[in-house]
Parts: structure tokens; sequence; C-alpha cells
């Protein structure tokens, strides 16, 4: 099918106005607007199997007309001479003649003027600006008087196979045909350049190393093609003909590799066919070895075992692709670009072996094979995409559903813990407010039982002396009853002698020390509770949602009090200066000192401190453009710089699991905000951190939402 699609567009566009040559033996040239081939019984060939003959030894000798449009003498080591007759039959005498075989290494071509004879050497033995047309494919001049008929000869050699496909015609003719079969060239070289960068630009984005095999398979494909052309001997390396020579054997075995390669990588063949992917290393030995032939100078052996190489890769590589399909999608897309692909390749070897003959369908079929392929194997890395991000997309969902699974067994203990703490977080609305809530009823879990264990000693105090109160009450009831019952009546003597006894007997005196002792020490209890409360009072300030104008002195004070259980062992130096009051939410800043000063603590305490005394200082002061200044400083572990830029971030933490939630700072950082303050941190591992915050004394309205 696609055969009958391609064939009769190449006829046209690479055809054109061409003629085939009459049945004569000479070929007319009747009009300018036409070009003839020289072939069948207008052309004819002597082969000189040592190489030695000159033109005037051809003139003696026998030549063969050819039975062919298109010769093919096939790959030899004969030096192959050609001869054809022309006849003008219009009006210019000059007239073009077109070897269209740019691989050719030796084109040496002989016309005759004033009796002699001259030549015109070419091939790819020769630099490519000794050309006097700069064409890949071999033109040459001929000056025929009208209605007369002169005879040329080729003397033509080469490495790779010789096929003769020979025209003349008038220079617009000719000029006509080079144009149509450059325009196809272009639109190749562009299709390919397009595949190449795009892809490139691809792999730059996904990073998957199938592009990187793909852009360099296509890279060298497009070389090979070229240089089958005689585009890379005209634009790359003109002044090289060894470089020249030498690629049409060394860029083939290149592709035949590069593609093994990306089929590997491509259709993942080491994981679905191991036994395939073995042998298809196998193929680089005679590669490798066709191109060794060629730097040896063997041509012909390396051109018949490239060749047959590439002939088994390309079946190789489609049978691979055919048992790929059923197990990963893309590779139906590699299947029908390679059995494109193999069908020029099969084709183009056809006809270098002369089972096929040499015309414009046989010639360009590999390189229209080539883009189309390349144009399939893009689709197919497209689709190799797409089935990446429908594994991503159920593996997200996967990773989405264990998130939902996770979320909902974090919700349950969210919500035993808000049971716990009196269903505090039930009413929440927002994960936003759920999270910061949880970092509240964390430090009030913290601040709940610091106050438990500060007011248990003035509690335990107070309980543990009610009964030694009630034992020396009882014992002074006594006493007073025994004054109630003297009696005039009787001898008061006796009776104040009982009572004195009575005294002595309860130690009267020590019981009056000791009750003063005990109502004390209740005393002491009764105003340690009250200042706790105060304290407490103090930092909970539940008129929070108000501006207030407030010393935050009180408010470091406060704090200090309800985290005295924390210390444990942790001196605490205060500096607090004398400041003005500022407008601020008064419970959030108390939270900030809590959350700052038991960050500090718990700095010192994870230290190993030897012989240095652990100790967090607290400063604060007026700044001389009028705002409040606090420093929070210690001589803790310290906070190493590569985390420092993190501290503010939500669930950023240090601290083990459990030890803390990773929104203290976070809250911190927003309560700042709120009151378009500023804080700044230094620290050094193993010497401490300070922290510093700048606090204005009045909110400015502008600034607030």
């Amino acid at each position: 099918m696609l055969k009958r699609i391609l064939y009769p567009i190449l006829l046209i566009l690479l055809l054109g106005n061409i003629s085939i040559a009459q049945n004569q033996d000479y070929v007319e040239c009747i009009n300018e607007h036409e070009y003839f081939i020289v072939g069948g019984n207008t052309l004819e060939v002597l082969e000189d199997k040592n190489s030695v003959y000159t033109i005037e030894d051809v003139q003696n000798k026998k030549f063969e007309r050819s039975d062919k449009n298109v010769p093919n003498l096939g790959i030899s080591s004969s030096t192959f001479w050609v001869r054809f007759s022309v006849k003008n039959s219009t009006e210019n005498e000059r007239l073009l003649t077109q070897l269209s075989l740019a691989t050719l290494d030796q084109v040496n071509f002989y016309y005759q003027k004033d009796g002699k004879w001259n030549v015109v050497k070419s091939g790819e033995d020769f630099p490519f600006e000794q050309r006097k047309y700069k064409d890949p494919n071999y033109i040459f001049d001929c000056v025929i008087p009208q209605d007369s008929i002169k005879t040329f000869y080729y003397e033509i050699a080469s490495s790779e196979g010789i096929q003769l496909p020979i025209t003349v015609g008038s220079p617009k003719s000719i000029y006509s045909h080079i144009k149509k079969r450059d325009i196809l060239s272009g639109l190749y070289f562009g299709t390919m350049l397009v595949c190449i960068i795009y892809n490139f630009f691809i792999f730059l984005s996904v990073r998957d190393k199938s592009y990187v095999y793909y852009v360099v398979y296509a890279i060298i494909i497009l070389l090979t093609q070229t240089s089958v052309q005689g585009y890379t001997f005209q634009y790359l390396w003109p002044n090289f003909p060894t470089i020249a020579k030498y690629s049409l054997f060394i860029f083939p075995s290149l592709v035949g590799m590069a593609s093994l390669l990306f089929m590997n990588d491509f259709l993942k063949v080491k994981f679905y066919h191991k036994s395939l992917y073995k042998i298809s290393y196998y193929f680089f030995i005679p590669y490798i070895i066709s191109i060794l032939l060629s730097l040896l100078g063997y041509f012909n052996f390396s051109f018949f075992l490239m060749e047959i190489t590439a002939a088994n890769v390309s079946i190789f590589m489609l049978y691979t692709s055919y048992k790929s399909i059923d197990k990963y999608s893309p590779a139906k897309y590699f299947f029908v670009a390679w059995v494109i692909f193999l069908m020029g390749v099969i084709i183009y070897i056809l006809k270098d072996l002369e089972l096929l003959p040499f015309n414009n369908f046989t010639r360009y079929t590999m390189q229209i094979g080539s883009g189309i392929e390349t144009l399939l194997l893009s689709f197919a890395l497209a689709a190799k995409i797409n089935v990446y991000k429908k594994e991503r997309v159920e593996a997200l969902k996967k990773n989405e559903e264990m998130i939902k699974e996770r979320n909902a067994f974090l919700e349950q203990k969210v919500e035993e813990r808000t049971v716990e703490l009196n269903r505090t977080l039930s009413d929440l609305k927002n994960t936003q407010s759920q999270l910061v809530e949880a970092e509240k009823m964390s430090s009030l879990g913290q601040l709940t039982a610091g106050i438990a264990h500060e007011i248990n000693n003035p509690i335990n105090f107070v309980s543990s002396n009610i009964f030694p109160l009630r034992q020396d009450i009882a014992d002074l009831k006594e006493v007073i009853e025994k004054y109630e019952t003297l009696s005039p009546t009787e001898d008061v003597d006796v009776q104040l002698k009982e009572i004195e006894a009575l005294k002595t007997e309860l130690d009267f005196d020590y019981l009056k020390e000791e009750l003063e002792m005990i109502i004390n020490g209740i005393e002491e209890g009764a105003i340690r509770t009250s200042k706790i409360v105060s304290g407490l009072r103090t930092f909970s300030r539940l008129d929070e949602g108000a501006l207030k104008d407030v010393n935050i002195n009180e408010g470091i004070e406060a704090t200090l009090v309800l985290i005295n259980n924390k210390l444990n062992g942790v001196q605490i130096k205060k500096a607090l200066g004398n400041i003005p009051n500022i407008e601020c939410n008064p419970g959030k800043i108390n939270q900030l000192f809590m959350n700052l000063i038991d960050n500090s603590i718990f700095a010192v305490h994870k230290k190993e401190m030897a012989n240095e005394e652990g100790e967090v200082s607290i400063k604060t002061l007026l700044t001389e453009d009028e705002k409040v200044k606090v420093i929070i400083e210690d001589n803790g572990i310290g906070i190493p710089e590569e985390i420092r830029e993190k501290l503010f971030e939500p669930f950023f933490t240090t601290k083990n699991v459990g030890e803390g939630t990773g929104l203290g700072l976070s809250i911190v950082r927003s309560i700042i905000d709120d009151h378009q303050g500023i804080i700044t941190v230094e620290s050094e591992v193993g010497r401490g951190t300070k922290i510093e915050i700048v606090l204005p004394q009045k909110k400015k309205i502008n600034a607030q939402n």
C-alpha cells in the first residue's frame, strides 16, 4: 500500500520531465525542457580489471552495449569505462551530462576538442572545491553543435557499489531536476533536524535516556543519508576526501549499533527479553569488523558485511519489537516504524545486489523510510511518556489513597487527643486552624503539667499542715475548756495548778510556736499559689483578641513562673529594662515568649555541659528609634547553618517524634508579623543561639489587614 502511494509521487517529483532514450545508438536531445536517460542501447561499458587503460587504449577496445537504463556494475575493484554519444537537436549547443551517484571515488569525464581528448577529473578522491558545478552529483559540460553527434567517455572507479544513472540535457532541464531533488532532500533534512531538536529539548525536561539514544541515532542516520547523497562532502568536509570516503562505511555501522542501543532501552528488552538482549550485542561484532575492514582498505568485504548485517539487524529488531507489543504498548509504534524502515533497507540492499533495478524509487526508499521511521519513533517516545504519565497518575492515586488513609488515622488520633484535652479542638473549621490549635494545645499540656507541679508544693504544704493544725487547735480547745470550768466556789489555786499541769503536759509554749509556724506556712503556700494564679492570669490574657497597652516585662515574668518546672538546673538571667507599654495582643505575645524560652531551655538540656552551667538570658530594652527589643540568648547546642533558613517553616523541627510538632516557630513568626515586628536569629553550633525581637510601640493602621 505504501509503495503504491509513494512510487507515483516519486516518479512525478523526481523524474519530472525526464524522457527515456530512443531506439538508437545515441541519445538525441530534442528540446531544452527535458533531459534524457543515457542507458540501454545508447550506453556501452568496458571493464578494465587492472585499471591500466588510457583514453587512447579504449578507442581500440570492444565495449559491451548495456541492456538497462541504469546499469548496475556492483561492488568491484575494476575501473569501468563508459561510452555514449549525444545528438544535439536543440538550438543551444551547450548541454550538460549528469552522473547522479555521489559516492563514487573517481569520475573522470573525457570529451574531444580540436581533435584531442580532454579530461575533467572528479570524485570523492578529490577536494570538492575543484568541481566546476558545486553539486553532490557529477555534472560536466557537453558542447555539441546543432544537429551534430559527439561521443563522450566516463572513467569510473569506486570502493562502493557502482550504478550508472546518467542523464543529458540542457542546463535548464538539469537545473530543474537538481532543484526538485534538493527540495525533497531539504524536506527530509528539515524533518530529521526538527525531530532531533524537539526530542533533545524534551530530554532536557524529562531526563529520560531513551531520548539520548534517539537523538544520537537520528543524528547518525541523518549523517549517513546525507553522506550517501553527497551533502556531507559538499558542506561538512569538502577539503577532506578521505573522510568522505570512509564515512560511507563508518556511519551505516554506527547507525546499526545506535539503533540496537535505542531499541534495548526504549523497549526494555533487558527486562522483558533477556535472551534477545544478549543476542543484540553480538551484532556489534560484524559492524566493528566492517569498520576495521574499511580502514584496512578491504572495501568490498566491508561493504558486503555491513549490508548483510544491516539486513539481519533490521529483521531482528522487527522481531523483538513484535514480541514486545503484548508486554509494552509503545512497542507497536516501534514495530510500525521498523516495518517501514525495513522495507526501505531491503529495497535499497536488493538494488545494490542487482535484484532490483536502480531507479528513483529504489534509490530514495531508505531515505524516505528513515524519515518516516524517525517521525514514528518520535511518536513512540511520546507514547512512552504517556505510559509514564499514566503510571505516575496511578501511583499518585495510590499515594493519595494512602495519604487519605493516613489522614483518617491521624484525624482519629487527633479526635482522641481532643477528648483527652476536654474536646478543645472539636470546633475547628479548617486544617490551618486545626494545626495552630494543636500547637497551642501542646503548649497548654506542657503548661498545665508545669502549673500542676508548681502549685502542688504549696498545696501539699497546706494539706500536710491540716492534721497538726487540728491537733493543736484541739489541744488549745482543751486548755480553753479547762479555763471555762474554773469555779470560784472551789479552791482556785488547785484548779489553776491543774490547768498549768495540763499546759505543761501539752507543751503549751511549743503549741503556740507551732501554731504560728503552721499559719505562716499556710500563708506562704497561699501567697505562692496566688503568684502562680496571677502569673497564669497574666499569661493567659482572656482578652487576647483585643489590642491592649501592656508591659511585656509582665508577660515574661508570668511565663517564667509557669515554665519554672522545666528549668531543671538551667539558670535564668533576667535583665528586664525600663521599657514603655506596647500595643499588642497580650495572649499571643505571651505564647511567643513561651515558645522561644521553651526552645532555649530544650537546646540547653540537649547539650553536654561538662564544666559549663546551662543558662538562658532574657533582656529587654528600648532602641534608639523608640522600639522595644527583646533578646533571648542561650548557651545550648546551637543551630546548623544549613537548616537556619527553614526554622520558621511549618512542620520543620529537629526534635524527635513526640518532642515537638514543628509549628512553634511558625506561630512565632506569624505573631511577630501580625505585630509588624522583626525577628533575627544568630547561632553557632556548640556555642548557643541568640534571638532578637523588635516590636513597635504602636501598630500602624495602614499595615493592618
